[in-house]
């Protein structure tokens, strides 16, 4: 049975413009500087990650979990007033993997009550037989242990499963799998590290979708 395993933030919904918006939010709030390019750092890893990598920019004594409540507290509001945007060509791209008998993981960095209510709001959740989220590990992406523990659930040989990542973190957690990685920048553009590490650079879901198909099975 062929698997593949995908990122969930910036790769099915498109949520990281909304999670940057709310950095930047609660930062003029709070009067932090430096955060738009700290997000970046951030992206696909897990919080606890995020958190040593506040302490680093702004002290020990920085109180991120205050600052991690206020930007959830935003984030959630704007998803109650407009609903989860996916990313374009997600559920052509879901039918045709469950229609063709694929085994289909879901490795994200976020945590799992996080990835729950996204997956249930969207109407994803069906698509999906294995799910592990950043809370359910000790080490984050780039670390290749959620991959490996998706293709575990999975029972799926790494070296022959795909994944699909939109960041930098997430092609390296990949790689390092000895997965199939399959880059669909959303916004980080792929860079020469990225056109190395990754099997194929695709515009979006819908292309995958197209590429998978020409793919031995």
């Amino acid at each position: 049975m062929p698997a593949i395993v995908f990122d969930m933030d910036g790769v099915l919904i498109d949520s990281e413009r909304l999670v940057l918006r709310a950095w930047l939010h609660v930062g003029q709030q709070l009067g932090i500087p430096g955060l738009n390019d700290l997000f970046y750092k951030a992206i696909g890893t897990t919080h606890a990650h995020t958190a040593t990598l506040f302490a680093t920019a702004f002290g020990e004594d920085f109180d991120y979990l205050d600052f991690r409540d206020r930007v959830r507290s935003y984030y959630y509001g704007e998803l109650t007033a407009d609903g989860i945007p996916l990313k374009h060509g997600v559920i052509e791209l879901l039918d045709w993997l469950k229609a063709n008998g694929w085994a289909i993981g879901l490795a994200s960095s976020s945590r799992e009550v996080s990835v729950r209510y996204s997956l249930e709001k969207t109407g994803l959740l069906p698509y999906f037989q294995a799910l592990v989220c950043g809370d359910m590990l000790t080490v984050s992406k780039p670390a290749p242990d959620i991959y490996l523990k998706a293709c575990a659930e999975l029972g799926t040989d790494p070296r022959t499963a795909y994944a699909v990542e939109d960041s930098y973190n997430g092609i390296r957690a990949a790689h390092a799998a000895g997965m199939i990685p399959i880059m669909v920048p959303d916004m980080v553009p792929a860079n020469d590290e990225m056109r190395e590490r990754s099997a194929i650079i695709l515009p979006d879901l819908l292309a995958v979708r197209d590429w998978l198909m020409t793919q031995p099975s």
